[in-house]
């Protein structure tokens, strides 16, 4: 279900792209989310299975904040402090809270914490994986296979740029994960190794872009260098995805200066009223109707006037309850249907006491036109009789 809908966005949001500039990147895939309504505004080789380096550690990031309590202490294990450079210098048996590893995992990329990290919260590494490729599967990330939990090089460890959009757009909206990927430094508390506590985000784009938040990093000779980053910019949050790329910073901030400035956000809150239908046998005859969720889009700026909304309403008959369904609220481009809403009854109508149906107001003067012909006949003067005697002769 996730991918078919993922591919109608896809599909639907490239078609509306290719209306607005669009920038030249350096990357050898890459691509531009909305993170409110999962619109592409830009795609480049968006499917094409490639290695994702340290962005695996997105992934990572999700299944341990989804499974484990932040205070949890975790012991390093002899697989994990062997794990390859980048590394926080875990010792064996040295205790760190999961809070302290996510930051070493997140901000130094380290090897070690997410090892650790994988083996207390599934029991191994290979276990963890396999949650990892569950939760893929969950958010529509189909074209996803992950071996490990911290991305070093693996022939079946592979994502594409939609994927890794797909799971930085669902890691933003936790809330501890977004303080820690815009966290700029951090000072981990550990058991053992006191002279390594500075933990220090490599994210150039968090020091470069004024809007920025994050989110990773990621490099390996056979993945070169990756970036997914996310931005925010007057309530609205921009993905992007770009990997294999010699200039991962620039073609980041050039995707995100196209998504805010060529784009805007049109769109309709929930619960506001939206038009209004009549109702048989109401009383009132016409009832207000509002829309039960959020209809947004982004559409290119330069085709604003194309878009449009429309109320699709059902036949209402009293009496009504607020809250009782009553159509749609649809969006257009120009006379195209693109998605919808469902709207509601705003308030109570109550059935009128003489409903006012064709047979009622024929019985109702045919009624009052008998009664005035008997008036007319009662009332009509009566002629006096004349008596005459008889003659008596």
């Amino acid at each position: 279900m996730h991918w078919r809908v993922g591919a109608w966005l896809l599909g639907l949001t490239l078609l509306t792209a290719s209306w607005a500039g669009t920038p030249t990147l350096q990357a050898r895939a890459a691509i531009l989310m909305d993170a409110e309504t999962g619109q592409v505004l830009y795609a480049k080789n968006a499917h094409q299975k490639l290695p994702p380096a340290s962005l695996t550690k997105i992934m990572t990031a999700i299944v341990v904040l989804e499974r484990c309590r932040l205070d949890d202490s975790v012991k390093a294990s002899q697989r994990a402090v062997n794990a390859q450079p980048s590394s926080m210098h875990l010792r064996v048996g040295e205790e760190v809270t999961v809070r302290d590893l996510l930051y070493a995992l997140m901000l130094r990329s380290a090897n070690d914490a997410a090892v650790a990290l994988a083996e207390h919260t599934a029991g191994s590494v290979e276990a963890f994986a396999q949650l990892m490729n569950a939760k893929a599967r969950e958010i529509g990330a189909t074209n996803t296979h992950f071996v490990n939990p911290h991305g070093l090089h693996h022939p079946l460890h592979c994502s594409t740029a939609y994927d890794l959009a797909l799971i930085t757009r669902y890691a933003m909206a936790h809330e501890t994960f977004r303080e820690i990927v815009k966290t700029r430094s951090y000072i981990v508390m550990r058991s053992l190794n006191q002279e390594d506590l500075w933990m220090v985000n490599k994210s150039k784009f968090l020091q470069q872009y004024p809007y920025a938040e994050g989110v990773k990093t990621g490099y390996t000779n056979q993945a070169g260098f990756c970036f997914a980053g996310a931005a925010s910019k007057e309530g609205r949050r921009l993905i992007t995805v770009v990997l294999n790329s010699p200039q991962r910073e620039a073609d980041t901030m050039a995707l995100m200066e196209h998504g805010f400035n060529d784009w805007e956000r049109i769109g309709v809150p929930a619960g506001e009223v939206v038009g209004t239908v009549q109702v048989t046998n109401g009383e009132p005859n016409s009832v207000a109707v509002r829309l039960d969720k959020p209809l947004v889009w982004v559409v290119p700026k330069a085709q604003r006037t194309r878009y449009h909304w429309k109320l699709l309403a059902e036949p209402l008959s009293a009496p009504l309850r607020a809250g009782d369904p009553a159509g749609w609220l649809v969006m257009y481009s120009d006379e195209k249907p693109l998605l919808k809403a469902p709207v509601s009854v705003a308030h109570t109508v109550a059935r009128q006491a003489h409903p006012s149906t064709p047979i009622a107001g024929i019985l109702l003067v045919a009624l009052m036109l008998g009664l005035v012909r008997w008036r007319l006949r009662g009332n009509r003067p009566r002629r006096a009789r004349i008596y005459q005697k008889p003659l008596r002769g």
